[in-house]
């Protein structure tokens, strides 16, 4: 009942219909994956930052070893890294990119299915057509492109969300009209994909808030859309609780903070600070700017996010839809059966939700890597709010296909960073001979992203992260002291210490070295060669302890 079958979205009547959609949902995936390999490599910052090394911790329990290898990211739920982990340290890394490009295919997969269940089109094959071209476009965006392969997992999630979407807009007459209870089993089942992947990405709360709060917005009587907001929002805490659940008792358990380090304010671990952190320098702050965010990062993608791209699909959107509901609301919808483009229930459910979505986007984060979901759906969005305008339903039709043209003109896809060639495997690296490491503990220190190499050391090895984006001694943070008495303990049971360290960082890494009683000697420094960043050369440099710091 509640699972998406392809002969449920696709006509009864239409056998080439059917036979073409199979196709190409069949083969989008796969022209995902290999788009992903020719787009090259992913060295994206976060994969070098944590996405390699928190499933590498999860998976052989280095918590208890290791501080802070990966900064603040350390922090974050491991499990959806643990199958792109797994995968890259058995495959070769072609076959790896190749495969995470195919699952995240799988949302043109979603795409269409929600196109599919929302508009009206007559004839079969058209109907497949629109979607599928609709769908393409979704997967095809700016930010979208920037994605295909990499680790950051905003393409992953939507999965997800858009799969949540996909079952309410499939559902929704049902649940606006049907019998309460069965209404009311259904709502809570289709929450719980979104659930999941909030659970693995916390900042997918946007998304919950959407599709949770577009039953509002729908169809049925206030109390009906109220009951199947509550419902799908037991359904996200279900699948919150299975995805990040036992993430979360362990981060309270040791740390004193489900969210740790975030929300500190309210849970006030020891080992942060008394404030909230927050990754708020994107977040627009007046009603001007809040009101103008899409056509300032029409014209400058820095301003909500780290790398360049280009893509109108959100600012025409955030001016069609108003202009739309204006009219609509003006002039009368289209009574007449003939002129809908679109079920009615299923488009009011997604106009909402997302645009609730969006609002929760800006007020939250503002970054617009995880705007890609909307992005996705945008293209179907932009069509169902076309399909409001006082006109004639070929008119209509002829005003979306300009808008999407134009849409996709304006694509420049972003660039997170690629190598110039693939690998062998995944990650690589160079380690020089060390000898006997069961008495040495490897520091670490600079705001650059290294974790992923920690892996390629020998397992006996402890990495302690003295500097960071989460701490840096001169916050004087209770991490630091954890860190403090580590160091010294290991001192006192004779071990020594080394400095791995970003040779354009060697100043700032030994000021944080100093700190803790430590000096980094500079002398006979040996290579560490990164090979996924570029093979880049980094220095592995011996560190003196002081000894006047023994109480």
């Amino acid at each position: 009942m509640f699972i998406i079958h392809p002969p449920h979205f696709l006509p009864p009547r239409g056998q080439r219909a059917r036979a073409l959609a199979v196709a190409l949902l069949i083969l989008a995936p796969l022209m995902y994956g290999a788009l992903a390999v020719a787009l090259g490599q992913d060295a994206n910052w976060d994969l070098r930052n944590y996405h390699f090394y928190n499933a590498y911790a999860f998976l052989n329990d280095r918590y208890g070893r290791d501080i802070l290898p990966a900064q603040i990211p350390t922090f974050y739920n491991p499990l959806l890294d643990v199958p792109f982990f797994l995968a890259a340290t058995h495959w070769p890394a072609r076959l790896v990119g190749f495969l995470l490009g195919c699952v995240q295919g799988l949302n043109f997969v979603l795409l269409f299915f929600i196109a599919h269940a929302t508009l009206i089109v007559p004839n079969p094959r058209h109907k497949v057509v629109v979607c599928a071209a609709l769908a393409g476009l979704g997967v095809l965006g700016g930010e979208g492109i920037a994605l295909v392969g990499t680790t950051f997992g905003d393409n992953i999630v939507s999965i997800g969300f858009l799969l949540s979407a996909a079952l309410v807009a499939r559902h929704i007459e049902s649940l606006a009209i049907g019998p309460a209870r069965r209404a009311f089993i259904l709502a809570l089942f289709f929450g719980v994909p979104a659930g999941l992947m909030m659970g693995l990405k916390l900042p997918g709360v946007i998304y919950c808030a959407g599709l949770c709060g577009g039953f509002l917005f729908a169809s049925g009587t206030a109390m009906r859309r109220v009951m199947l907001c509550f419902a799908f929002g037991l359904g996200i805490i279900a699948g919150v609780a299975v995805t990040y659940g036992d993430w979360g008792w362990f981060l309270y358990s040791h740390y004193g903070n489900p969210v740790f380090p975030y929300f500190n304010n309210v849970f006030h671990s020891p080992l942060e600070g008394a404030g909230n952190v927050e990754d708020t320098q994107y977040v627009p702050h007046g009603w001007r700017d809040i009101l103008t965010l899409p056509f300032v990062f029409a014209h400058n993608p820095w301003r909500v996010g780290e790398i360049a791209w280009r893509d109108w699909r959100l600012p025409i959107l955030y001016v069609v839809l108003p202009v739309a509901v204006f009219l609509r609301l003006f002039f009368g919808r289209n009574r007449a059966a003939s002129d809908r483009i679109a079920a009615p229930y299923a488009a009011r459910y997604l106009i909402a939700a997302f645009a609730l979505s969006y609002a929760a986007w800006v007020a939250l984060f503002a970054i617009y890597r995880y705007a890609v979901t909307m992005e996705m759906i945008a293209p179907l969005l932009i069509v169902l709010a076309v399909g409001m305008l006082p006109l004639k339903v070929t008119t209509r039709g002829l005003v979306a296909a300009f808008i999407l043209a134009a849409v996709t003109a304006s694509i420049q896809p972003g660039d997170w960073h690629r190598r110039a060639t693939w690998t062998a495997h995944y990650v690589e690296a160079k380690i020089p001979a060390l000898g006997d490491t069961s008495d040495l503990m490897i520091l670490m220190a600079s705001d650059e992203p290294y974790s992923h190499l920690v892996p390629e050391f020998p397992a006996n090895i402890s990495f302690i992260r003295v500097q960071s984006n989460f701490a840096s001694p001169e916050q004087g943070f209770g991490i630091d002291k954890v860190m403090q008495a580590r160091i010294d303990a290991h001192f006192k049971t004779g071990g020594r210490f080394m400095a791995l360290l970003p040779p354009w960082r060697m100043d700032q890494g030994a000021a944080a070295l100093r700190a803790f009683g430590l000096t980094l000697e500079t002398q006979n420094c040996q290579t560490v060669t990164d090979i996924l960043y570029d093979n880049t050369a980094m220095k592995l440099c011996a560190v003196k302890y002081n000894e006047s710091k023994i109480p």
